[in-house]
């Protein structure tokens, strides 16, 4: 977040007291976290405030809060409405208000005005204790934290912007603590053009600490404190403000103001009638007790005072020594420019120029950096090294870390990290450690992005730690919740194939969101499971069963991470058979029917047990035989199709061979009458996406879908009307289910019949002379015909072929 003027947030505390640690996003036990996320479309107020089910509003979880629990706030949110916090934590145990902070400023906002109301602050904490509001963007019409009669509360690590009147004007302020509250700390704050005063500490507060925060552009002052004993201002930048920058007003004696850098510039926008404004003032009532140094103080002009102590003014830092304070103070200018960034210039009285062991000091300057010793400035403080002001010089060393879950394939636990990482001052080394135990790596100058496997989901905060020659170190750090991995699964789906054999394709489909390192197959029939190595996911396998049967097949597979999923399918092989049956007219009235077995052809022209009446030889084994008219004959001639070339080699009247090419390895022959011009056209079947593709005299051709994946196609007249119509055969898959015909009619319809059992295959013919086609299976386990001849009523013909070959 820009540190911009333009900004419109602000801030109201009224009294408690808060610790001035550092709270980044850090693992935390399920029970210990209630979490926030309006965006949810589970999230309930009534609910348990888990990750699963959040809270959606912040004060949802304000009511449900237990001491000791964090309520975290998601990133890249806004909320509206005031939340006022009823319930207390305890001493060591506080409950915490937690936005994000992860790029080193607070990206999750909470705006009062938000929804149109006026008269309301973002956090309201009146009559609570050890309570902590860290990480967040606040706005609001009057103050945005106001704390009040409360103990032991922090306001840490917030952007405060803007604010509007309230019935004193005089007393208006971004951050405001009131009441009888005691211990409370603001520590960390940006406050941006504050309307009256930045933060004010009220009468009757006591033990109050505001530090290393930055209150700037205020109309009226930047901090004010009244009538509060004890209050310790430490570290802050509180500059460009119209009234005076620090003002200890009433009977605000004990108190403590050090490391400060406070400094009037001119502005013309305050307008020429405002009052004169001093950078340092200390009532009287204050005076005693009170401890001012290592402050750097820069009035407007030489003719301005810089302080005001007991109601003296003084224009110099060496003038005010003269009252025994500021012994370290100074007046260097700490180059601020116009650039409302308020980062001072590395210089002598301002770098390493700090007291460290100053009371209320945080591990960290206002957006998270630690503290930086500069190798050419020495240190002036009694011992170690802090810049004045609320910002640490990072020009010798600076990092930046940021990180977000990165899930790629076979990588489902990876993040992403941005770093930065520079050495200005003197060449150095960064590594960073991804807080899963494993060697942190080290990050070349110049090197912007880290990718990183993690063991296991769950959340994990990673370092980036940089490290001078000089012995500067500087540490950033950025949290990862990785969500749990999916479970690996794996499907199975199989095909017959050559039905002539007990053989099966068996495909399975897996996956797994890490590497895949194994498939085994057992297919359930005693022998050994076929196993894969390596990360195929889709394996294709044929399998030979020795003998026709129902199997249970089983698919096992395992990612490297040893994680397995199964998946089981029955299959049904018809077993070994007696050849491949066809069907055709070779003269006379009605079709004959006969065995094609490894390029041998056997015909029958009887439907009684009988021998086959003659034979001949066409084709190779593992072809599939055709019966077509090719020749505008009244007799089928015979072909094959070779499913491994995907090409017919049709067999001509004249005795010559017709090659033609058509379809893919695998598809099934479907030859019939499709041009309705007196012969027959090829075509193929595909089982595995159902679709018949028709190919035409005139070298076009036209697709079908019809029926499912692994069915058989069958060609006939069903509707009598001298052309072909399609159909699909739906072999059973086990001993209990029935084959099932589908015939495809002109008009587009179906109609389906059950017959025949498992093992059986389809034949069609017009076995009756009756004009068109019927249905029947072949048998191979007893080379067994069965014909329905119901549609010329008259009984089913039931044969049995005897051969020289089965």
């Amino acid at each position: 977040m820009p540190l911009s003027r333009r900004v419109g947030l602000a801030v109201a505390i009224a009294g408690s007291a808060v610790a001035t640690t550092v709270l980044p996003f850090t693992a935390q036990a399920e029970s210990t976290v209630l979490y926030v996320d309006q965006r949810a479309t589970t999230c309930s107020d009534k609910g348990p405030g888990t990750q699963a089910q959040p809270f959606c509003t912040i004060q949802g979880a304000a009511d449900a809060v237990e001491p000791g629990q964090t309520v975290r706030l998601p990133a890249n949110r806004r909320f509206t409405g005031q939340v006022t916090v009823k319930r207390s934590g305890q001493p060591g145990k506080p409950i915490v208000f937690q936005g994000d902070t992860t790029y080193g400023a607070p990206n999750t906002t909470v705006n009062a005005s938000g929804d149109g109301s006026t008269g309301v602050h973002a956090f309201v904490l009146d009559g609570v204790h050890d309570v902590t509001v860290s990480g967040l963007s606040l706005g609001a019409p009057q103050e945005a934290v106001l704390v009040k009669d409360s103990a032991r509360i922090t306001l840490d690590r917030a952007y405060v912007a803007g604010g509007g009147a309230v019935a004193d004007p005089g007393a208006t302020a971004n951050v405001r603590v009131t009441g009888s509250s005691s211990d409370v700390t603001v520590s960390r704050i940006r406050v941006f053009s504050p309307p009256v005063a930045g933060v004010a500490i009220d009468a009757g507060v006591t033990g109050a600490v505001v530090t290393t925060s930055m209150v700037t552009d205020a109309p009226g002052r930047g901090v004010l404190v009244t009538d509060a004993p004890g209050t310790v201002v430490v570290g802050n930048t509180i500059a460009g403000n119209c009234g005076n920058d620090l003002e200890l007003a009433g009977n605000s004696s004990g108190a403590v103001v050090e490391n400060n850098i406070l400094t009037k510039r001119p502005a013309p926008r305050c307008g020429s009638t405002a009052p004169a404004a001093v950078p340092l003032v200390v009532s009287a009532g204050s005076v005693q007790g009170t401890k001012a140094d290592y402050n750097t103080v820069v009035s407007p002009g030489p003719a301005s005072a810089s302080y005001s102590w007991g109601g003296t003014a003084y224009a110099t830092p060496e003038a005010f020594r003269t009252t025994g304070q500021g012994a370290h103070d100074n007046a260097v200018d700490p180059g601020f420019g116009d650039d409302y960034a308020y980062a001072p210039a590395a210089a002598e009285g301002l770098t390493d120029a700090a007291d460290p062991t100053a009371p209320g000091v945080p591990p960290t300057d206002l957006f998270g950096k630690e503290p930086a010793d500069h190798p050419g400035i020495a240190n002036t403080a009694p011992s170690g090294y802090r810049d004045r002001g609320a910002l640490e010089l990072q020009d010798s060393l600076s990092v930046s870390l940021s990180g977000l879950p990165y899930s790629q394939e076979n990588h489902p636990l990876n993040a992403r990290f941005t770093v930065g990482y520079s050495a200005s001052w003197v060449p150095g080394s960064a590594k960073l450690d991804f807080g899963d135990g494993s060697t942190p790596l080290t990050i070349e100058p110049g090197q912007r992005f880290v990718d990183h496997d993690y063991p296991a989901a769950g959340s994990y905060t990673a370092t980036l730690t940089g490290t001078g020659q000089a012995g500067g170190v500087r540490k950033a750090t950025a949290t990862v919740l990785l969500n749990p991995v999916g479970q690996p699964w794996t499907q199975l789906w199989w095909s017959a194939g050559d039905r002539s054999r007990a053989q099966i394709t068996l495909n399975a489909q897996s996956f797994s969101p890490w590497p895949i390192a194994r498939h085994t197959v057992d297919f359930g029939d005693g022998t050994a499971p076929t196993v894969s190595e390596g990360p195929n996911a889709n394996p294709s396998i044929v399998h030979e069963y020795g003998v026709g049967g129902s199997y249970t097949v089983t698919a096992t597979v395992t990612d490297d991470h040893g994680r397995s999923a199964s998946s089981t399918r029955t299959v049904g092989v018809a077993g070994p058979q007696a050849g491949i049956p066809f069907t055709g007219y070779f003269g006379g009235p009605t079709s004959h029917n006969g065995l094609f077995d490894n390029g041998t052809w056997a015909l029958s022209y009887d439907k009684s047990d009988s021998r086959l009446n003659s034979s001949w030889g066409f084709g190779n084994p593992g072809d599939i035989p055709v019966v077509g008219n090719w020749d505008y004959t009244c007799q089928c001639q015979h072909a094959i199709y070779r499913p491994s070339t995907a090409a017919f080699d049709l067999s001509r009247r004249d005795g010559s061979i017709s090659h033609v090419p058509f379809g893919n390895p695998g598809d099934l022959p479907a030859v019939g009458s499709w041009d309705r011009n007196g012969h027959d056209q090829v075509a193929v079947y595909r089982p595995s996406t159902a679709t018949l593709w028709i190919r035409h005299d005139d070298g076009g051709y036209t697709p079908l879908h019809f029926g499912n994946p692994g069915d058989v196609p069958i060609v006939g007249d069903w509707d009598g009307v001298h052309h072909s119509q399609f159909g699909v055969f739906r072999p059973a898959t086990n001993p209990w289910e029935p084959n099932l015909f589908i015939f495809r009619h002109d008009d587009g319809s179906y109609s389906t019949v059950t017959y025949g059992n498992y093992g059986d295959l389809p034949v069609v013919g017009d076995w009756s002379g009756a004009g068109r086609t019927s249905y029947g299976i072949f048998r191979p386990g007893n080379h067994q015909f069965t014909l329905n001849n119901s549609y010329a009523g008259r009984p089913d013909n039931v044969y049995t072929i005897y051969n020289n070959y089965n």
